[in-house]
């Protein structure tokens, strides 16, 4: 996998998650994904997927910034900032996310996103 790979599946699971598309976050997300919001709250893929499908979790838009790949054999770590638009709110994060290749496919297994102050 290169950068560019790495790249590429990252807006796609953004633009997903923008969507509401259950159907390619079923294939981009690991069933072992360990999701851990800005609010230290954990979500499974199963329970984030039923979120973004319910409207729990309406993502409006998502904008990346900074985003750093390191890549380590059949796996990918991402950094990065992103300001993400909520219905009810916007969140100004600093993020982590790793790739891990299995079964002939890439896929997210950890998410963790820290809120940058404000001020």
């Amino acid at each position: 996998m290169s950068e560019q790979d790495v790249r590429s599946h990252e807006d796609r699971r953004f633009a997903a998650m923008v969507a509401g598309d259950a159907a390619a976050l079923d294939q981009l997300l690991g069933d072992d994904l360990i999701y851990t919001h800005s609010s230290a709250s954990l979500d499974s893929k199963a329970s984030l997927v039923d979120g973004i499908k319910t409207g729990k979790f309406a993502y409006r838009k998502i904008t990346r910034q900074d985003e750093k790949i390191r890549l380590y054999g059949e796996s990918a770590i991402v950094t990065g900032r992103a300001v993400i638009e909520l219905a009810a709110r916007t969140l100004n994060v600093r993020y982590v996310d790793v790739w891990v290749k299995r079964g002939g496919g890439w896929q997210m297994v950890a998410w963790q996103s820290t809120l940058i102050p404000q001020g």
